[in-house]
């Protein structure tokens, strides 16, 4: 093989795997403090797009509640309506923490197939305290690590 001809496989090979990796991952800039102190306004975050991983414990990028139907209402995959970054506190089969809105009757004992339970760290975060069981559907992604540090934690 030539040597033009290899770095021309080399380029393509480059290229092309900048371009898968651009389909499973993503940045995302947090915007408000509802995931203070683990996260801060304007922290850069990666993010892989990918639903399978929502376990307790992981923070996630998810599609924001509509005002008036909240999580019920039809998805929107085009990110329209803005994200959350929250942090998954139960996934399918854990029990269904008593602070998770909706009437006793209508909330499940433990979380049904394709439901999460969100909470940000802020007391004040609104999430599932709110707006009950998240359909795992409205997941963007899973957040692997920080990228930066915004601008409010270095001048901390």
């Amino acid at each position: 093989m030539s040597p033009a001809l290899g770095w021309a496989a080399a380029a393509a090979l480059v290229i092309g795997s900048a371009a898968a990796a651009r389909l499973v991952l993503s940045t995302v800039t947090v915007r408000g403090g509802s995931m203070t102190p683990a996260l801060l306004h304007g922290d850069v975050l990666l993010v892989l797009r990918h639903r399978r991983r929502a376990r307790p414990g992981r923070i996630v990028v998810v599609q924001r509640p509509d005002r008036a139907t909240g999580w019920h209402g039809p998805a929107d995959p085009s990110g329209a309506a803005g994200w959350y970054v929250k942090r998954v506190v139960a996934a399918v089969g854990d029990p269904v923490p008593p602070w998770v809105a909706g009437a006793a009757a209508d909330r499940p004992g433990r979380v049904p197939p394709g439901m999460l339970v969100l909470r940000g760290d802020h007391p004040r975060s609104e999430d599932s305290r709110q707006w009950g069981l998240c359909p795992a559907d409205r997941m963007y992604g899973v957040v692997l690590l920080r990228l930066r540090t915004g601008g409010e934690r270095a001048a901390a």
